[in-house]
């Protein structure tokens, strides 16, 4: 399983690797919404997953969402964020995020998304 992970944080991609510390994961790093972009429009791009935090610098995640969902219209996205309310996790499901975690988040928390979204593989 291979996942991206979109985060200008390098603290939060390591945090990640040793939370999803699991057999035949790869991952793939970049830190904000436009590298996002160009990594999805590479000819070989495949992520079983993308975990996308919303504040970002250069392209908001929030952005970022739209332009992944129009070229890889069935790709599973996360959305990672301290926002909480109703509207902007609304927003981000109605923009193609088919999941919303709101940070901090411990290590059970995104391996139950992560089994919930993807049925069970991990």
């Amino acid at each position: 399983m291979k996942i991206l992970i979109v985060d200008d944080s390098k603290s939060v991609h390591r945090l990640l690797e040793e939370m999803l510390d699991l057999p035949n994961l790869e991952f793939q790093h970049v830190y904000n919404g436009l590298e996002a972009i160009s990594a999805i429009k590479e000819t070989n791009f495949q992520a079983d997953l993308i975990l996308l935090d919303w504040e970002m610098p250069e392209l908001s995640g929030i952005d970022t969402l739209p332009i992944i969902i129009k070229n890889h219209p069935n790709q599973t996205i996360f959305m990672m964020t301290t926002k909480n309310s109703m509207p902007e996790i609304t927003d981000a499901m109605q923009k193609g995020a088919k999941d919303y975690i709101i940070k901090p988040f411990t290590k059970d928390i995104i391996i139950g998304k992560i089994n919930s979204l993807l049925e069970g593989e991990y």
